[in-house]
This record gives structure tokens, sequence and C-alpha cells, in this order.
């Protein structure tokens, strides 16, 4: 067709306007999109605009009612954009259902034999029960934040990163100050008094988008990697002037010592912050894990077995240890998987549906982890005691 529409791959955006405005083949897909009922989890994956765009482009889109209020859009906004307002047991029976979160045992009742299922892996938070009603229901599940492009980059693990370190950054300010119960201070200091030192572990994206943050607020930001390569990239990317650091002892040491915060953005290469390194940090300072979905950066972080959502005082130092910072800013988080998930579903058109992609893609085949009744992610199941398939096996039949 001369008009027709060719998507971008899944790591880059378009406008919705451009994607509205340019019609592609017609699919007869039917999406999803339950509640999340996971305790502090409010990230949504889809807008109404780009339910709207889905909708234009031949899908059918069903959205549980009141689903959407967690990132602030009402039913009335998903059924202006064409969704259709359904129940708990009506949206699971969809032929894909997109989810945050892993499901419960009362999802997984719900869902309909051999369906799509898009959740973040969570490794941690799967239950062996709830894995083996969907391998007997023979549910082909994928783990977005394991897509990757062929730029060998995670469009979805790496904007819920960067969402992340910017939030912490504006959480932390806003635990800092008298009113949350914090010392008092502003994070970047004022004319003639000294700014807040911030410790950030890790450069990764998340790491780097907290530096970028923290600095734009005027406070003291020390870097800490054991990659020279991701601290000079930080360097280049924030300010020359940022201070960079191997994870050294001595000096990291220090720096806990006088840190009025501690962003926490990976577990470090020799293990977990000891009791005695929170011990001998300031008191009323605060450490912000954003590694709890992999057991917390901390021996004095503490977290359940379902995502968590913590706030407390250890030692005199506030900890705040939260599954998903994503969660406080759930609308821009909402917006920015919604434009990736438009890009993504679009694409199926062209490549033969979600199978199509399965076989085609590398990137997108290594994020599938259950598949055939089987489980073909390692990490899932020796944490769930469940056998492992290579999936390279299945792909040898295709």
């Amino acid at each position: 067709m001369k008009d027709s529409y060719s998507p971008q791959s899944a790591g880059g955006l378009h406008p919705q306007e451009q994607l509205l405005g340019t019609p592609v083949s017609r699919n007869h897909l039917c999406i999803g999109l339950p509640k999340e009922e996971s305790n502090g989890e409010k990230r949504f994956p889809l807008t109404p605009e780009g339910v709207a765009i889905l909708v234009a482009n031949g899908y059918r889109v069903r959205i549980e009612s009141q689903a959407g209020n967690v990132i602030n859009y009402s039913d009335y906004h998903y059924a202006e954009a064409g969704a259709e307002i359904v129940n708990t047991g009506e949206v699971y029976r969809c032929d894909l259902v997109l989810k945050t979160t892993p499901l419960s045992v009362q999802e997984a009742g719900f869902i309909r034999p051999g369906a799509l299922l898009f959740t973040l892996l969570q490794p941690q938070y799967q239950s062996p029960e709830v894995l083996k009603i969907l391998l007997q229901k023979r549910i082909i599940a994928i783990a977005y934040d394991l897509i990757s492009n062929e730029s060998h980059h995670y469009p979805f693990a790496d904007m819920l990163a960067e969402v992340e370190g910017r939030a912490s950054v504006v959480v932390a300010s806003e635990l800092m100050s008298n009113r949350s119960g914090g010392k008092g201070i502003l994070l970047g200091g004022i004319s003639g008094v000294a700014p807040s030192e911030v410790v950030i572990i890790g450069a990764g994206l998340a790491g780097r988008a907290a530096a970028h943050s923290a600095l734009a607020q005027g406070a003291l930001v020390r870097l800490f990697d054991n990659d020279v390569y991701r601290l000079r990239l930080a360097r280049q990317e924030i300010d020359y002037s940022l201070f960079t650091s191997n994870l050294h002892p001595h000096v990291l040491k220090n720096a806990l010592h006088s840190a009025d915060v501690v962003i926490s953005t990976e577990v470090m290469p020799g293990g977990k912050l000891t009791e005695e390194n929170v011990k001998e940090m300031k008191k009323g300072a605060l450490l912000f894990d954003l590694c709890m979905d992999r057991g917390g950066c901390s021996e004095t972080s503490l977290c359940s077995d379902r995502p968590c959502d913590r706030v407390y005082e250890k030692h005199g130092v506030l900890h705040y240890c939260l599954s998903s910072v994503g969660s406080t800013v759930a609308r821009t988080a909402a917006m920015a998987m919604s434009n990736l998930f438009v890009s993504l579903f679009l694409e199926f058109g062209e490549q033969g549906g979600v199978q199509g992609r399965i076989e085609s893609c590398e990137g997108f085949r290594r994020a599938v982890y259950l598949y055939g009744g089987r489980v073909v992610n390692h990490d899932l199941s020796v944490r769930c005691g469940f056998p492992y398939y290579d999936m390279s096996l299945f792909v040898s039949m295709f």
C-alpha cells in the first residue's frame, strides 16, 4: 500500500499524531488491561492515547473497570479512546493480557488457555503455584523488561531505570523536608549554606539519571561504580566536574559517613552495604534503596515476598525501600510505557503476530519465559524449582 506505515523498532518512539494519522494492516488481537492489585504498584502499561492508536489500527482493547484510576484516567477516558470497559473475568479472557506485575493465583485462574501474557519478569515475586497453573494452560509469557532491540539495548528496562533514577531524587528531596519527618534541608542548599551531599551507588542508566537530577538541584554528588567506562560516560553526559570513584572501601566509607542521602541503584559487586556501614552514617540521613527487586542493597533493607513499599528508621537512618519508585510518578511512567507498547504492537501486524516476532527476532525471543508448557527462563526455573528448557529447542521446530 502506498500509505502503509512501517513502524520503527521498539527502541524508538513515534509522535502519537504520526501514528494516528498513518494506517497499517488491520489486526484482530484483543488486548486485556487488568487492574494492578499488588501493593504499591501503580504503573499502568497503556494510556488512553495509546489505546486510541491501537484501536485505530485494528486492535480491540478491553480494560477492567477503574483500572486506569492509578494514573488518574477514568473509565470515561478509556471508553472515549475506543476501549471496552469490562469486569475482571472478561479482561482475562482476551488474546493478550498486559500487566506490570506477575499474576496472583486468582488472576492465573481467570486467564484463558493459550493466551499471551506480558509482564515484568520479577522472579522473586513469581509464585510456583501460579507458574504451575500457567504452564498447564500453556500460556506464552513474555517479560517485556527483557526485550532487546537490534542495537542490543533494552527499551523497556532502560526507560523504567531512567524514570526510577529521576524519581528517586524527587522523592528523596521530599523525604528530607520537615513535612515528611526529615532533617528539614534542601538538597541544593542556598547562598551561604552548603548543599546536601548525595552518594549514588551504580553508574548505570538509573544512577546517571539520579546524578543528573541531584546535580540539577544543586546537590554535591558522588557517583560510585567499578566500571570505569560507565563512570567516564556519566561525566560526558552530565558534567566533567562530577565526582566519580571506583567502589574503593575506604573512599566509599568516608563518603557514606558524610552523606545526607545515599541512593543505591545497584547491589555492589562485593556484596551489600553492611549494618556497620549504616550505623556510621549521619543521624537523620536517608538510605534510598532501588534494589528491592534484587534483595536490597543493604543488610538493613527489609523486603517481603511481595512488592515492597516500606519507609522506616534503623540506626537513626531513614530507609526508603520500594520495589518501584516509578509508582510515585505513575503517570509519567505509564506514558513512557505506552509509547513503547504502541510501537511494539504495531510491529506485530507486519511480522506475523507475536509468534512471528518470536521466530524472527532473537532479542524478543530471549524475553519469553513460558512457552509450550515449559519454563524457558533459567533464573525463573532455578528460583521456582521447575525444569529449564532452552528456547533454542523450540526455535529448531519453527
